[in-house]
């Protein structure tokens, strides 16, 4: 377990690490017309290992970060409701065309 100074610097380095996907995900839900700028991975946070509990100096900055994650995830619910109706629009517009009556023009007149 870390202890000391390097306790604080690891909790600080682990909410850095939080920051910073919650930064790439909100960079993604901006992008999200645009595949082609968007990672082919989504990131994941991995918390390090014996770093034990939060420090009380860290503990607001960790709460807003929580806070932050929460409305993230709240907006990818969002974005992944408004894809899946358009994907649904979409393959209707598929099946509609699909289904369409074949129309033959006879110009041997």
């Amino acid at each position: 377990m870390t202890t000391g100074g390097d306790w604080d610097a690891a909790w600080s380095a682990a909410l850095d690490a939080m920051e910073l996907e919650a930064d790439e995900v909100e960079r993604m839900l901006r992008h999200r017309d645009m595949p082609e700028r968007l990672p082919a991975e989504a990131p994941g946070f991995t918390p390090p290992p014996g770093i034990g509990p939060l420090p009380a100096a860290l503990e607001e900055r960790a709460r807003r970060l929580v806070q932050r994650q929460l409305d993230l995830s709240r907006e990818l619910s969002i974005a992944i409701a408004g894809n899946r109706q358009q994907a649904r629009l979409v393959a209707r517009l598929h099946r509609e065309a699909d289904q369409s009556v074949p129309v033959y023009l006879d110009n041997r007149t």
